[in-house]
């Protein structure tokens, strides 16, 4: 009997097995048929590249180039940042009013081309300033209304939501891989020009592919009367997702910002190894990305959410005590875990339960980014300047198990753990 079972076991497995691969290449044969996830693919890659290429090298534009003080760099971003996320929630809205949110898209990636183009032109941070907030700051809404759009894609193909979400945050992975080593130098070749002609061109490029390859996608939507305030669908699981998301996502840019200056100026390492540590950890990403996007619906978004919050915290309790580039690279394999997680899973989740629409949803999401990654840098200044910069990530570390207290105690997690309990 014992032998029968093992036997019974084993065609199951063998099954199971084989049934994972063809689903594998199911989405793979999917991919390379349809022209619209193509088309999806590749303007996901220019916007990667042409957002790592600017956003890592703003700064040293406008210290060097422009001549902003410190003071000046920093109300430069704090100023843009509040306009987008005012801007990816009113676009967000409309864009669920309109319904044709390709054309929305093709508008935001034409107006960031734009303002790549004032900043090759213009010198006065005033003016900078201006075309910063007009057209880099409604342009921002691109990264909602392109995780809109992705969701939309995947309801509209035989691909899981998860899946797609993840291959394309698998390819703004690898983007980010490429992008600040190739602005850098752009740079030191051509100088400032050099860099945003062919980020004004990668934008405008996406946005051509945009409007014109992207197909007119017609979701079924819900026929009730909309609300005369969208937000009024947040109820208690999206609003605790939302501050998690603040929490995990301010802790993010913390180390984003931190740890180049914890190996340079506190390990002395050189800063070779800050971005031998970052492109790394990028690209543990991508495969981590990849496998628990497949399998979130198996294990559970808001289970692996909390495994997420958790392995921040183990994450940031180990960072600080370690010295050598050894014990920093290794480090990176649970970085990459709870990055990859937090950085993917929670916007299809708030897209499951906020009930004033896709757009709306991921225009939540992405303000809840931007506002995480704006506190991660105000954060960072003040505890490094009053702790030093290893002892940050001891607050991170506090952050992120407070995140984590949060997902236990919500009933949704628990709801969740009671269904897979059960199965």
């Amino acid at each position: 009997m014992s032998q029968s079972s093992d036997a019974a076991a084993a065609v199951l497995d063998d099954a199971s097995g084989s049934a994972e691969v063809a689903g594998r290449l199911a989405v793979v044969k999917t991919f390379l048929s349809d022209g619209g996830l193509l088309a999806l693919s590749g303007t996901t890659a220019m916007v990667g590249i042409g957002g790592a290429m600017v956003v890592t090298t703003l700064s040293l534009f406008l210290a060097d180039a422009v001549g902003a003080t410190p003071l000046m760099i920093g109300l430069f971003f704090a100023g843009r940042a509040v306009l987008e996320m005012s801007t990816d929630l009113l676009v967000g809205v409309l864009s669920d009013r309109i319904g044709n949110r390709k054309v929305l898209v093709a508008l935001a990636l034409m107006l960031s081309s734009v303002g790549a183009v004032c900043y090759m032109l213009l010198r006065n941070y005033y003016a900078i300033f201006a075309c910063g907030v007009v057209f880099w700051g409604v342009g921002g809404s691109c990264f909602a209304q392109l995780l809109a759009y992705t969701r939309e894609m995947a309801d509209t193909s035989a691909i899981k939501a998860n899946t797609l979400n993840s291959v394309m945050r698998s390819i703004t992975s690898v983007a980010w891989i490429a992008g600040p080593p190739l602005g850098f130098w752009l740079i030191a070749a051509h100088g400032f020009t050099g860099l945003y002609i062919p980020a004004g061109l990668l934008y405008f490029l996406a946005g051509a592919l945009a409007l014109w390859k992207f197909p007119n996608l017609r979701v079924e939507r819900d026929e009730a009367p909309k609300a005369a305030n969208p937000f009024r669908g947040l109820n208690r699981r999206a609003r605790l997702l939302m501050i998690v998301i603040v929490l995990l996502l301010t802790v993010n840019s913390i180390y984003q910002i931190d740890i180049s200056l914890t190996v340079t100026r506190a390990l002395h390492l050189g800063a070779g190894v800050a971005g031998l540590l970052l492109g790394f950890g990028a690209a543990l990403e991508v495969p981590v990305l990849i496998y628990f996007g497949a399998r979130a619906d198996r294990y559970g978004m808001w289970r692996l959410m909390l495994a997420a919050a958790v392995g921040a915290t183990v994450f940031f309790s180990l960072l600080p005590l370690a010295t050598t580039r050894l014990e920093l690279l290794v480090l990176q394999v649970p970085n990459a875990f709870w990055t990859s997680l937090v950085l993917s899973l929670p916007v299809i989740m708030l897209q499951n339960i906020v009930d004033g629409g896709l757009g709306t949803a991921s225009a939540l999401y992405s303000s809840s980014f931007k506002f995480g990654t704006m506190l991660g840098g105000a954060t960072a200044g003040v505890v490094a300047e009053w702790f030093g910069y290893s002892d940050v990530f001891w607050v991170c570390a506090v952050l992120a198990a407070v995140a984590a207290c949060l997902l236990v105690s919500g009933k949704a997690y628990r709801h969740e753990h009671a269904e897979h309990s059960a199965v």
